[in-house]
């Protein structure tokens, strides 16, 4: 089948700016950018496509091949995960578009539990608490990554990936957590928001000069910072960690910016105390649903 290629007329317009602009991004702005247009312009398109049958938009695909093109002008390697994702979306929207294939997605489908996966699941879930007290072993740095990795599979509103971690050991920097009500925490993990690629996201799409505030209070910035506080709770425990969720004080804020030289479109917005436990103790009983859930329609 004969590709339909836009001009770039056509993909300026679609993306009100032209190539001088995203070629100017930072590579966090442009991979920014990257990440949202390839969710909304190529996966949910190809997914859509492949369980539906239905021809994708016209020139869809050779907008974002161009997304493509920039990319390898901006120098960026093709080892980074969005670009081996897109070219995995690429690849099966061809397969349909060309040949008729449609790739069988069938594994990813979502399926209930076994009855013996469930029972796992329900006791990591209903005996989470937060602990107060940890002992002095130390944490392995292959659990701080893989409770950051799942942090990063957390959903995050438009794909944008806004959100950077700061692992700090206590040994590293005593007392910088003089409000944290959990002793002797051997790691803090800081929850950071980055509001550099929204502000391109905003530039992209002809709106200029927006407030950091505006940008920080964004809709989504919560969602995003409660999910990955979320996935970070679950995965430390399947690493038999102990959780401390803490406040994010103005104060504390301050002095991690100071601290480590942050950019000023990098926000601390939460952190977590992390390490082993001897506290044990019962989860705190919740409402329940009944007197929980305001209609049902």
């Amino acid at each position: 089948m004969e590709r339909q290629t836009p001009s770039k007329k056509e993909f300026w317009a679609y993306f009100s700016q032209d190539d001088d602009f995203f070629m100017g991004l930072s590579d966090i702005a442009f991979r920014t950018c990257f990440h949202a247009k390839i969710h909304h312009n190529l996966e949910i398109q190809v997914n859509h496509a492949l369980n539906t049958g239905k021809a994708f938009y016209p020139k869809r695909l050779a907008l974002m091949h161009h997304w493509m093109e920039l990319w390898d002008k901006k120098g960026l390697s093709h080892d980074l995960p969005e670009y081996r994702f897109a070219e995995q979306m690429f690849k099966m929207a061809y397969a349909f578009e060309d040949e008729g294939v449609r790739t069988d997605l069938s594994q990813f489908a979502t399926q209930r539990l076994t009855a013996e996966e469930q029972q796992r699941y329900d006791k990591v879930l209903y005996s989470l608490r937060d602990v107060y007290t940890f002992t002095d072993v130390p944490v392995d740095d292959s659990d701080l990554d893989t409770i950051v990795d799942a942090a990063l599979w957390a959903a995050n509103g438009g794909n944008l990936q806004p959100l950077r971690f700061m692992i700090i050991h206590e040994a590293a920097c005593p007392g910088l957590f003089p409000e944290s009500t959990a002793k002797n925490a051997p790691v803090h993990l800081v929850i950071c928001y980055d509001t550099e690629g929204r502000h391109a996201l905003s530039a992209m799409s002809g709106r200029t000069n927006v407030p950091e505030d505006s940008m920080l209070n964004h809709r989504n910035s919560p969602l995003d910072v409660g999910s990955a506080l979320t996935n970070i709770r679950l995965a430390a425990a399947a690493c038999g960690l102990s959780f401390s969720r803490q406040t994010m004080t103005p104060a504390l804020s301050a002095r991690l910016l100071k601290q480590f030289d942050l950019s000023e479109r990098v926000h601390p917005m939460a952190y977590v105390e992390l390490g082993y436990s001897d506290e044990i103790g019962l989860a705190l009983p919740k409402t329940a649903v009944r007197d929980s859930v305001l209609a049902v329609i």
